[in-house]
């Protein structure tokens, strides 16, 4: 401090006094600095507060009006009804959307177990088609047709192969508002890629025919993500997920593990945590695909010449 500044005035307790060669020194005590906070701790009224409760006192009043004791008392309550209408609002606002989305769920089953009737129903249907057709024209009935008709799903097949099954990782959730792709944990999730290139993999391997949760795959089958589902052929399939593959169990199993997809299938285990099993199988069932269509081919009628294929012409850059 310059000698010409003033002295500025010191709360005396702030102050401690040390003795130094027969004089009293004063020394600022530690906290010092903090006086807005002390004075906080030490005097929460504010001064002008209680020094009008200390003249309410000395005039034998007390320390605080009692006109404000009610109206407090009045606006905690309005206060809290106000929280109760509130709450009780809520609730029945999540009840009504509780029982909305339950009613959504029934209509949604029920029409799943109406389309799982009319695929049953087709299936029979394509069968009794396929054993008329042989008995007008053997001709038909040929390894030929038979190879084509497995290979493009119109018929069920029967035979050995592989399981493929694929679980969600323990833990995995989905966010608030019920995205899988925002959930805290997402990576352990089971993907349509994933189960895109696991079968692959497996036509790959020497799959002769492959179905995922009893949906046969063709060559117009789409696996896709929509939601929290993964659909097959349109169809929403639901965890876990089984991958059946008709074939040679020995070398498929052998051709898949050496392959791209089934180092694929190791890094979702061992990377992720997702649950996945991989076993050979003496009999598999897979049943026949219920929506083949043909959009740009056409049959050739017997003893018809088949037309002749032009080549596409190459693009000039």
């Amino acid at each position: 401090m310059r000698p010409d500044e003033p002295t500025p005035d010191v709360d005396e307790s702030e102050v401690d006094y040390v003795e130094t060669k027969g004089t009293t020194t004063p020394r600022r005590r530690a906290d010092a600095s903090m006086t807005l906070l002390t004075s906080m701790l030490e005097r929460p009224l504010d001064p002008g507060y209680a020094a009008a409760a200390e003249r309410r006192e000395a005039a034998g009043l007390p320390r605080s009006s009692g006109t404000r004791r009610p109206a407090l008392i009045v606006w905690v309550l309005v206060i809290g009804l106000m929280i109760g209408v509130s709450t009780a609002n809520l609730r029945g606002d999540d009840g009504t959307r509780a029982d909305a989305r339950a009613q959504l769920i029934e209509q949604i089953e029920d029409r799943q177990e109406e389309v799982d009737g009319h695929d049953e129903r087709i299936r029979e249907l394509r069968a009794q088609i396929s054993t008329a057709t042989a008995l007008l024209d053997p001709d038909v009935a040929g390894d030929r047709h038979a190879g084509i008709a497995v290979a493009s799903g119109l018929v069920p097949v029967a035979g050995p192969g592989l399981r493929v099954t694929l679980d969600d990782a323990p833990g995995t959730g989905t966010s608030a508002d019920g995205d899988p792709r925002t959930g805290a944990n997402d990576e352990g999730r089971v993907r349509s890629k994933d189960l895109q290139l696991i079968t692959n993999g497996l036509w790959g391997a020497g799959a002769e025919a492959i179905a995922i949760n009893g949906q046969r795959l063709t060559s117009r089958t789409a696996i896709r993500f929509a939601g929290e589902a993964i659909l097959v052929n349109f169809r929403p399939l639901t965890r876990p997920y089984t991958i059946e593959a008709i074939g040679d169990p020995q070398q498929m199993q052998t051709d898949f593990a050496e392959s791209t997809a089934g180092s694929y299938l190791t890094g979702l285990r061992n990377n992720y945590g997702i649950l996945t099993t991989l076993t050979t199988q003496d009999d598999l069932d897979l049943p026949s695909a219920t929506n083949i269509r043909t959009h740009a081919a056409s049959a050739i009628p017997a003893g018809a010449t088949p037309p002749a294929v032009i080549p596409r012409k190459k693009e000039t850059p």
